[in-house]
């Protein structure tokens, strides 16, 4: 009963093969570009009993840029924390630990940080 169940089910399996050419189609998809256009991603923060616009915006590297608006210049280790904390909350995994290239640099009114997630 075994070898009729067996050759049965061999022979299901070579009809359902189509030998027609039309029933058998090769298509080759076209990968998208590593060079698209990535946006920034403006949030505003509360940190510290004020609300400041954190931006983010992912590099092509691995990297993402994160700036802050609304802090003064004297404000570098809150800045260091606050874009290491936003850095961890809307780019890293749960797993993952923010770290910062180097110290927020204040430019244009403005903190700017390089960091990325590991």
């Amino acid at each position: 009963m075994k070898m009729n169940h067996f050759a049965a089910f061999s022979c299901l399996l070579l009809a359902a093969c189509s030998q027609d050419p039309s029933g058998i189609r090769l298509i080759q998809e076209k990968q998208a570009e590593a060079n698209t256009a990535l946006k920034a991603k403006t949030e505003p923060v509360f940190y510290n009993g004020k609300t400041y616009q954190v931006s983010l915006a992912p590099e092509a590297d691995g990297f993402s840029s994160v700036k802050i608006a609304g802090m003064s210049a004297k404000q570098e280790k809150d800045a260091s924390s606050l874009a290491t904390s936003a850095l961890y909350h809307f780019a890293c995994k749960d797993s993952q630990k923010a770290v910062l290239q180097s110290t927020p640099v204040f430019v244009d009114a403005e903190w700017k940080s390089l960091g990325h997630c590991v």
